[in-house]
């Protein structure tokens, strides 16, 4: 059986390995579809990153890499040139549409001329694409952009959305803002669909996300310059490493939180002789930090738990590494961290208990804010926090009610903020406000 089922599984189509190359349109110069929250560029670039962000837990996929990395401006002869130079699998060119402002929809092509495997590609990936967002469906389409024409894998290029819609809501303000995870769910359907067109047995959780040392959402603190290496098995291209010295030197993870709730936190590092044995970790998250210590002379290569921790939608919680307390002359790694989302059972056996709410009116929000908590005992203070997980405010309990709170929002800029009571051990509770210009 097993000389007979290894052939079977090469001529079905790529099952033990396969590579992607995401092409995240314009950039630099090229601003694309101009919205008045964001501008297109922006937008690809986002949707690029998570896309990566779960193609790289696929364990069939063995490279993911993206024509731009940042705000630059890339060709459409480089991008061609760089896909078939990498002689990628599939390549998914990553867009968001513009017409007048009264359109809205997704649509998704593939070229006029393309190779039959291109026309399924599209096929696949466009359900996912359309479901993301729940636009209307304009179909499946055939074009001759540059990026599919000339590229020889097949290749898709998809318009999940119209950017410059604004008719019953403002698409640009919906990116800019995540609302609903907006670029999270964009991402995680071009994933699904070149899981499903390769055949691979497992397409990651959505409430899955990974934030690598390569991604923006990771970043380095201290004098010294990180350094980058690929010996062994990293997670994605590399990782990041320097020298322990008298100085502390940091980096830390901070990915965006699709929902508020328990997320298993797990490390990913590269081992060798000339690691540290004692390098801290700290999760921060809803309850507070926990602190670990990891010896990373030994193990690694695969996935290593801290365990469940709390947190709120957004970037209020984060991981980090330091060098505080290792031996000089010896190295720390930083690579990747995985926050998986954990769903929270029901207890059977639960005595009855007053519900937890906050209650937030009006939403959108005015001039004014008021906030409400319902089950719980008397609360002085909430935090008032904006999309980055930044401390805007502490609004103190209304006179005589001490679970009412009045937010004033003047000063504060148009945008999400979120309202989030004090440490409660039962759970996370916060509510989303949506400030818009007046």
């Amino acid at each position: 059986m097993k000389h007979l089922l290894i052939p079977l599984l090469l001529i079905t189509g790529m099952v033990f390995a396969w590579s992607v190359c995401l092409d995240p349109g314009h950039g630099g110069s090229d601003n694309g579809a101009v919205g008045l929250y964001c501008t297109e560029k922006e937008a690809n670039l986002n949707v690029a990153y998570l896309a990566r962000s779960y193609l790289e837990q696929v364990p069939e996929c063995d490279t993911v890499s993206m024509t731009r990395l940042a705000d630059e401006y890339v060709s459409l002869v480089d991008r061609v040139e760089y896909a078939n130079a990498g002689g990628y699998d599939r390549f998914m060119s990553i867009h968001h549409n513009a017409f007048n402002g009264a359109v809205q929809g997704t649509e998704t092509y593939c070229d006029t001329e393309g190779s039959p495997e291109s026309f399924a590609f599209r096929d696949v990936t466009h359900p996912y694409i359309v479901d993301a967002f729940e636009y209307t469906d304009r179909g499946v389409k055939t074009a001759g952009f540059y990026v599919i024409k000339y590229t020889e894998m097949p290749s898709i290029l998809g318009e999940a959305s119209f950017l410059d819609y604004i008719t019953l809501w403002d698409e640009s303000w919906r990116l800019f803002t995540q609302w609903q995870d907006h670029y999270g769910i964009e991402g995680w359907a071009y994933c699904a669909g070149v899981c499903e067109n390769l055949l691979s047995p497992i397409t990651p959780l959505y409430l899955s996300r990974v934030v690598d040392n390569s991604y923006p959402s990771f970043s380095t603190a201290g004098p010294g310059i990180w350094q980058y290496g690929d010996y062994g098995i990293p997670f994605g291209p590399d990782y990041a490493w320097i020298n322990v010295s008298d100085t502390v030197h940091t980096a830390r993870w901070n990915p965006y939180m699709p929902l508020s709730g328990s997320y298993d936190v797990s490390l990913w590092w590269v081992s060798g002789s000339n690691r540290a044995t004692d390098v801290k970790f700290t999760v921060h998250h809803h309850n507070g930090v926990n602190e670990f210590t990891v010896d990373q002379s030994t193990g690694g290569e695969e996935w290593y738990s801290f365990g469940s921790f709390a947190f709120h939608e957004g970037t209020f919680g984060w991981v980090e590494i330091s060098s505080e307390g290792c031996a000089p002359g010896l190295v720390i790694v930083a690579d990747a961290v995985r926050f998986v989302n954990v769903p929270v059972g029901i207890e059977e056996d639960v005595s009855p208990a007053t519900e937890q709410t906050m209650c937030v009116s009006p939403n959108p929000a005015g001039a004014s804010v008021r906030i409400e908590l319902y089950g719980f005992s008397a609360v002085s203070e909430i935090g008032i926090y904006d999309i980055s997980g930044r401390l805007v405010q502490r609004v103190q309990s209304e006179q005589q009610q001490s679970n009412v709170f009045l937010w004033i929002t003047d000063g504060c800029n148009p945008g999400v903020y979120f309202a989030i009571a004090g440490r409660d051990e039962s759970g996370t509770l916060s509510k989303r406000i949506v400030v818009l210009e007046r």
